[in-house]
């Protein structure tokens, strides 16, 4: 079996997928209800399922519970551009060069963790 997507209920899910896309390079899918990554094999489905009262409150997950990983190829400097576009940083880890790892947030507080690891940690 090979991975689809993710779903994911945040309040705003029009202003998500724009930051999103904007920010983390996702475009909108042939379903506007998902957007999908740089690949156009892995995505996320964004919607407020309107079932529950709120959306989650990803701000108060610990950011282990639940993230989004992506790789980078300058950890920092796509902090700076994140940080500026309205995420929030909680942690910066560049002391070791074979791993460089950010935890910050969307604007929705959902986790996004950006790494640059010296080996893979999946097969090729």
């Amino acid at each position: 079996m090979k991975l689809e997507h993710v779903a994911v209920d945040v309040a705003e899910p029009e202003a998500f997928k724009k930051w999103w896309c904007e920010n983390l390079g996702f475009r909108v899918s042939i379903n506007p209800g998902f957007i999908m990554d740089d690949t156009g094999v892995m995505g996320l489905e964004v919607y407020r399922t309107g079932e529950t009262p709120a959306a989650p409150d990803y701000k108060a997950m610990n950011s282990m519970t639940f993230h989004v990983a992506f790789v980078s190829d300058d950890v920092k400097a796509d902090v700076d551009r994140l940080v500026a576009a309205g995420a929030t940083l909680e942690q910066l880890k560049l002391e070791n060069p074979a791993f460089h790892m950010a935890i910050l947030r969307d604007p929705w507080g959902v986790a996004i963790q950006l790494c640059k690891r010296e080996k893979t940690i999946f097969l090729q």
